[in-house]
């Protein structure tokens, strides 16, 4: 069963989008889907993993997916195994603070049997003040989301227990 929404904050300008949500219902114990969502990066690319490579640098973990480029990512918090946040940004060079990056957060809920599965991602309008690239980026990741959340669903539900 999926579960999908999509939530989109705004001003009443309609202009001030920050954060992003989605969920999915995965047919797996929730420690099957912890071990996919705590992985720093996991979700950059387009779902064959065959071709991202990860460095560790210093507490950046750095994601290298060909042709799409190399992604920052810092872990944030973690509590397991319903909780963890990361930091991500679009330069490896850069410092991946409020401002500079943004906050992704994966929350899981045990529900009949499975894991329900809950993206929140926030921080378009400091890192993105042009309303124009803001409402680009915005649409490119919801659309990103849904197809990771896609693929986390996919590999948690084939998993071997």
């Amino acid at each position: 069963m999926w579960i999908k929404r999509r939530t989109v904050e705004m001003s009443s300008a309609g202009e001030n989008m920050d954060r992003i949500e989605r969920e999915i219902l995965i047919d797996a114990p929730i420690e099957r889907v912890w071990a996919l969502v705590s992985e720093p990066g996991w979700w950059v690319g387009d779902g064959d993993p065959s071709h991202r490579s990860v460095t560790q640098e210093g507490d950046l973990v750095v994601v290298d997916y060909p042709p799409y480029g190399r992604f920052p990512v810092l872990p944030i918090s973690s509590d397991a195994p319903r909780y963890v946040s990361y930091r991500g940004g679009e330069d490896p060079g850069q410092q991946l603070v409020e401002g500079t990056s943004t906050l992704v957060e994966f929350f899981l809920t045990e529900q009949g049997g499975g894991t329900l599965l809950r993206v929140v991602e926030s921080g378009f309008t400091s890192l993105y003040p042009s309303a124009d690239a803001r409402a680009t980026a915005v649409e490119d990741n919801v659309g990103g989301w849904e197809m990771q959340l896609d693929v986390a669903k996919r590999d948690a539900e084939q998993m071997q227990a």
